[in-house]
């Protein structure tokens, strides 16, 4: 109920861009303060805390063994983003959010997976490097 624009921003710039930030990222700022900020607010935050809870009690996990279509996991290798590290101690916070190893184990774990990962980038790979992103993800669509 109480997120606002400046909080997303810093959010974002260090975690989704790795202390990186470009004026096109500011969109998507500007989206997510504006729908906390209308008359749906509520709403969105009542939604947003069913996810947060989803996550820390319905890990998901130890499901990934059971998936048995094709599953294309394309993450940034920078990618430090872990619910809760806000809170958490420093010695769990230097141990959590590890995508250049979170990957990998996930791909082990999902039998028909294929883990593609975007060198020095955050949380979202799709809008730093959006043609590239694009660019890997139509080449594995075509040979599924």
């Amino acid at each position: 109920m109480k997120l606002k624009a400046d909080g997303l921003r810093k959010y974002e710039q260090n975690t989704y861009y790795v202390g990186r930030w470009k004026p096109e990222y500011e969109r998507w700022v500007t989206m997510l303060a504006g729908l906390n900020q209308e008359p749906g607010h509520k709403l969105v935050a009542w939604n947003s805390a069913l996810i947060y809870d989803m996550i820390f009690t319905q890990p998901v996990v130890y499901e990934f063994k059971n998936l048995s279509m094709p599953t294309l996991l394309l993450i940034g290798d920078a990618d430090a983003t872990a619910i809760g590290s806000d809170a958490a101690p420093a010695a769990v916070k230097a141990k959590i959010g590890q995508y250049k190893l979170l990957g990998k184990q996930a791909a082990k774990l999902i039998p028909q997976s294929t883990l593609i990962e975007f060198s020095g980038l955050g949380h979202a790979p799709q809008m730093e490097q959006p043609a590239e992103f694009h660019k890997a993800l139509l080449e594995w669509l075509a040979r599924q």
